[in-house]
C-alpha cells in the first residue's frame, strides 16, 4: 500500500502552521513532511505530530538566508561553520520529531570558484553530513531542482546527483525523486523511476507545468502510482504542491489510496 505524507510546507495554508497537523489528520494523511520547521518552537511540533498520530517523514536543513535567493549552504565557499550549525538544529528537530529524512539542499552556482572546486566543496560537505546524521539513523536526502523554478541551483539534473551520492560513497545519502522535478528536467519518468530506484528514499507528487493537485495537468496520476506499487515501493510520497482553492477541495483523488 503507497504512504502518503502532506507537506505541510504548501498544503493547508488556510491554517497556522501547527493546526495543519489536525488538518492533514482529519484529511486522511498518516504522515507530514515540511520545508523549514525550525520558525515553530519544537515542543509545539513534536505534541502536534504525537496528538494527531502522524509520522514526520522528511524536514529540510537550513538552507542560508531563503529571502535573499539562497537555497542551501552545502556547496557555498565560506560558510562551513554556518554549514555544521545548521546540520546541528536539523538534527535536534529530527530527533524530537522522530524524523530519519533530512534534505540538505546543495545551494546555488558560486562563480567566484570553478564549478570542480564547488563540487568537491559539495561532496566533502554532504559527506560530512552523513557522517554527522549516521549515529541517528538518519539519511540525508539528495534532490535537483530544475532550473525554471530554481534558476542556478548547483544540482539542476539527475545525473549529478546520481554521480554526487556515488562519489560520497556513504551508506545513508539517498535520491529525493520528486516527479514534478524530473518532468520539467528530463521527462520520461518510467525510465528514470527504473533507473533511480536502488537509490531513491522518498518521492514527492505534484502536476506539470502547475505545480497543483497530482491528478492535474500533463501527467496521469495512476499510471505514476501504478508503476510505483509494481516496483513494490515502500517509501513515503510527500505530496508538495499548490492547492489550486482550498486545500481539501483539491484531495478527491486521495480517496481512492487512503491506507
Amino acid at each position: 500500500m503507497l504512504k502518503f505524507a502532506a507537506n505541510l510546507t504548501w498544503l493547508f495554508n488556510e491554517a497556522p502552521f501547527i493546526e495543519r497537523f489536525a488538518l492533514a489528520a482529519r484529511a486522511g494523511f498518516n504522515g507530514v513532511e515540511c520545508l523549514f520547521p525550525y520558525q515553530e518552537p519544537l515542543g509545539g511540533i513534536a505534541d502536534a505530530r504525537r496528538q494527531n498520530g502522524l509520522e514526520m517523514v522528511l524536514i529540510n536543513a537550513p538552507a542560508g538566508d531563503w529571502a535573499r535567493g539562497e537555497r542551501g549552504l552545502a556547496s557555498l565557499p565560506g560558510r562551513d561553520e554556518e554549514f555544521r550549525q545548521s546540520l546541528h538544529l536539523a538534527r535536534e528537530y529530527a530527533r524530537a520529531l522522530g524524523c530519519r529524512q533530512v534534505h540538505v539542499m546543495a545551494g546555488n552556482r558560486d562563480e567566484s570558484i570553478s564549478f570542480e572546486r564547488q563540487y568537491i566543496l559539495l561532496k566533502d560537505r554532504m559527506s560530512y553530513a552523513a557522517d554527522f546524521f549516521l549515529p541517528d539513523n538518519i539519511r540525508v536526502l539528495v534532490e535537483p531542482l530544475n532550473g525554471g523554478d530554481m534558476p542556478g541551483y548547483f544540482i539542476p539534473s539527475f545525473y549529478l546527483a546520481d554521480k554526487l551520492i556515488m562519489d560520497c560513497n556513504k551508506q545513508n545519502i539517498y535520491l529525493q525523486f520528486d516527479i514534478y522535478h524530473c518532468q520539467k528536467i528530463q521527462g520520461n519518468l518510467s525510465a528514470a523511476l527504473q533507473h533511480y530506484r536502488a537509490l531513491i528514499s522518498h518521492i514527492q507528487i505534484a502536476s506539470v507545468p502547475q505545480r497543483q493537485e497530482p491528478d492535474s495537468g500533463e501527467l496521469h496520476l495512476p499510471w505514476i502510482l501504478k508503476q510505483l506499487e509494481q516496483q513494490d515501493y515502500q517509501g513515503w510520497i510527500g505530496c508538495e504542491y499548490r492547492p489550486a482553492t482550498e486545500t481539501h477541495a483539491g484531495l478527491g483523488w486521495l480517496e481512492n489510496y487512503k491506507q
